[in-house]
């Protein structure tokens, strides 16, 4: 059985851009929700979740 060849140094520069990504969408979320009334991205979550 052949395993495919990973490039490890590729999957953590990916891990991390992925982390960054990750980072930066938490904090442009928590702004909006700054912004925003209770009322709006608590209706909006409710909409996600169902």
């Amino acid at each position: 059985m052949n395993t495919p060849k990973i490039d490890l140094k590729e999957l953590k520069k990916f891990k991390e851009e992925n982390f960054k990504e990750r980072l930066e969408f938490i904090s442009q979320y928590a702004e909006w929700q700054k912004k925003n009334s209770n009322n709006k991205w608590s209706t909006e979550q409710k909409e996600i979740i169902e």
